[in-house]
C-alpha cells in the first residue's frame, strides 16, 4: 500500500535515508535487515493464517540484503544505494546487531568480518555500537579493548560513576553504558535460534568471574 516497486515488483524504499549518516538512500540497510530478520519469526509466532499470508507477501517482496564486492570479498553496504554523508553511524553492520543476519555460528561470517574492517568509525563512547558489533563477529581482543574503555569512561565531577559522559547526549549517558552492557553480555553468551554459544568473545586471559 505504501511503498513503490522495483524491477520483478520487489520492494523499493525511496525516498529514504540510513540512519543519520547517509540522507539520500534505496533499500536503506537497517530497514532492509530489520524485516528480514523480523518476519520469518512473527509468521513463526501467529497461528492466524491470514496474517501469515500477509506478512509471508511482504518477505517475499523485499529487496535483498544490500551487498558489496571487491577484490573477491564481499560485505555488506548501508543501502542499495546511498549519497549525502552527514555523520558516522554505520548502518551496514545493523544486519549483524539488533539483526542476526551474520556474526558468530551463522554463514557468511567473513561478510560480516570484512564489513567491519571496511568500516571507518571504529571509535567507542556514547551511542557508538563497535563494542557490540565485534563481540557477534567473535572479535574478542577489540571487544575487550572497547569494553573497558566505556567502562573506565566514567563522568568525572558526579558522585554516581555510571553517569557516563559527556558524550554526544551529554549526562548521564544512558547509551554509553547500555551499549557497553549489551557488549559485555554478547561476549559471555549469544543465542542463535534455540543454539546457545557460550564464550563466544571472550578473551582467554579474562578469569569469567
Amino acid at each position: 500500500q505504501h511503498w513503490p516497486r522495483g524491477e520483478g515488483g520487489t520492494i523499493r524504499m525511496e525516498p529514504s535515508q540510513a540512519l543519520e549518516t547517509w540522507w539520500t538512500c534505496v533499500n536503506p540497510m537497517p530497514e532492509v535487515a530489520g524485516l528480514h530478520w523480523v518476519l520469518p519469526r512473527l509468521i513463526a509466532l501467529t497461528g492466524d493464517r491470514t496474517q501469515q499470508a500477509a506478512w509471508r507477501k511482504t518477505l517475499d517482496d523485499l529487496p535483498p540484503i544490500p551487498l558489496g564486492g571487491k577484490e573477491g570479498q564481499r560485505f555488506l553496504l548501508p543501502a542499495e544505494t546511498y549519497s549525502k554523508h552527514s555523520n558516522s553511524e554505520t548502518p551496514e553492520l545493523y544486519a549483524v546487531f539488533p539483526y542476526g543476519l551474520y556474526g558468530m555460528g551463522k554463514p557468511d561470517l567473513e561478510v560480516g568480518l570484512q564489513t567491519w574492517q571496511r568500516q571507518g568509525s571504529k571509535g567507542t563512547g556514547g551511542w557508538y555500537q563497535n563494542a557490540i558489533w565485534t563481540a557477534h563477529l567473535g572479535l574478542a581482543d577489540t571487544a575487550r579493548s572497547l569494553v573497558t574503555a566505556n567502562f573506565r569512561a566514567t563522568a568525572r565531577g558526579f558522585r554516581f560513576p555510571a553517569f557516563w559522559g559527556p558524550n554526544y547526549d551529554w549526562i548521564p549517558d544512558q547509551d554509553h553504558g547500555g551499549v557497553a552492557m549489551i557488549a559485555l553480555q554478547a561476549m559471555l553468551l549469544q543465542t542463535d535460534g534455540d543454539k546457545i554459544l557460550l564464550l563466544p568473545a571472550w578473551p582467554k586471559h579474562w578469569d569469567v568471574s
